[in-house]
């Protein structure tokens, strides 16, 4: 496989799973009224700083907790979501195209460490969408870490059965994605708390 296009197919892999996260937090503020497209995201190409925006701040501070609770589990639900069902896929089909198997092999890893990066880590340290969560309802945190630890254990035994030949790209990039979306989380929501106060 060429090394140029396993790091172009790994970087879209990435930026779409980000984007479909962003998709997921986006879809239920444009069903609040918060919206007016919801498949219109702020994803940049560098990643960090993603935001399911243009969002209407007004009409979103209006939301009732179980729409505010609704909106910040939509991304971490679609991560888990999209995951599984190609999960299925791979099982129940035969992949002949080493860069379609490394696109799904990428697709769902990245998924599971996403959602894995907030129900784990960003449960130790609150951040982003954990931080909103627990504010609202603090007792959904221990839940929200035990739901990270159940999927952890699905990660290893789904990262066991990748094919051998692209399991360090997958490994490589997956390692650097969880790191930089840990770091970055942390960043976005330290600066967004300096931006409100």
């Amino acid at each position: 496989m060429n090394l140029i296009f396993i790091i172009i197919i790994s970087y879209l892999t990435l930026y779409l799973v980000i984007w479909l996260h962003e998709l997921g937090h986006s879809f239920f503020y444009w069903k609040y009224g918060c919206k007016e497209n919801w498949l219109k995201v702020s994803v940049k190409p560098y990643l960090f700083f993603s935001t399911p925006a243009p969002v209407d701040e007004e009409k979103a501070e209006h939301l009732t907790t179980k729409q505010n609770l609704t909106i910040l589990y939509g991304g971490i639900v679609v991560n888990l979501f999209l995951a599984f069902m190609i999960i299925i896929v791979i099982e129940i089909t035969s992949i002949s195209n080493n860069y379609i198997e490394l696109f799904l092999y990428q697709f769902v890893t990245l998924h599971l460490s996403e959602a894995i990066s907030y129900l784990v880590l960003g449960n130790i340290y609150l951040v982003s969408d954990m931080k909103g969560i627990a504010n609202i309802k603090p007792i959904l945190r221990p839940i929200n870490f035990i739901l990270g630890i159940l999927t952890s254990v699905i990660y290893f035994i789904f990262i066991k059965q990748i094919p051998q030949y692209i399991l360090p790209v997958i490994l490589t990039f997956n390692l650097i994605a969880i790191i930089c979306m840990g770091v970055g989380r942390i960043v976005f929501t330290y600066y967004y708390s300096k931006k409100i106060t």
